[in-house]
């Protein structure tokens, strides 16, 4: 018979057996399988028993459903697949669930409940291999969408940003020349470069106006 080994919290494991075409998890006590932890939602999800399988349903819970990781709506289990239900770690059996969980339950260590859970023990050549777990805590699904972006995620743009400043600054200062050169060959029908030069280097003449007496 199918059965999921769930490892609380507290250290203990508890191993439901799906005797039931439907077993569902969360927190409100009417639930087949009761989860105290606070990252699970009162109705998280339910595990149905069907022709073509075993299959877990995430009923719309704040912290999402994983299998293997990967958050699910409803995916199909195979044997030795890894369900986290919030931070609640839990292993799924296609049979009987290892006599030592059954007999010990206390006896699972205590693991992080970031970590997957233990390798599945006398599971069979079928139980996939362990993955090791990525280092540092991962993020619950609403902190990792709105955490800070990992150093060097993204690329240094100050000097890229300074250089941009500088060349506006100058095709501003350059429109003000031209500009400034156009008037003044409109208005005094001259080149304002060269006149600036005769007017610096003292070689434009000197008019001199005399004013007749009456």
């Amino acid at each position: 018979m199918a059965s999921v080994v769930f490892y609380m919290e507290d250290g203990t494991t508890l191993v439901h057996k799906l005797e039931s075409d439907v077993a569902t998890i969360g927190r409100h006590p009417d639930n087949n399988v009761v989860l105290t932890c606070p990252s699970s939602s009162g109705r998280h999800a339910i595990i149905k028993v069907a022709e073509k399988g075993v299959f877990v349903q995430d009923l719309g819970s704040s912290n999402g459903t994983r299998v293997n990781g990967a958050e699910i709506e409803e995916a199909l289990l195979k044997d030795g697949d890894r369900v986290g239900f919030g931070d609640v770690q839990s292993v799924f059996y296609a049979g009987d669930a290892p006599s030592v969980l059954e007999e010990k339950p206390l006896a699972t260590p205590r693991f992080s409940k970031s970590l997957p859970p233990p390798a599945p023990v006398n599971a069979g050549p079928s139980a996939p291999a362990a993955k090791p777990a990525p280092a540092g805590r991962p993020l619950s699904p609403v902190r990792r969408a709105y955490g800070k972006p990992a150093s060097g995620s993204y690329p240094d743009t100050s000097e890229s940003g300074c250089m941009t400043g500088i060349i506006v600054t100058g095709m501003f200062v350059i429109a003000f020349i031209v500009g400034l050169a156009m008037r003044h060959s409109k208005e005094m029908d001259g080149n304002l470069f060269e006149d600036l030069k005769d007017k610096i280097t003292g070689s434009m003449p000197k008019i001199k106006i005399e004013r007749k007496e009456e």
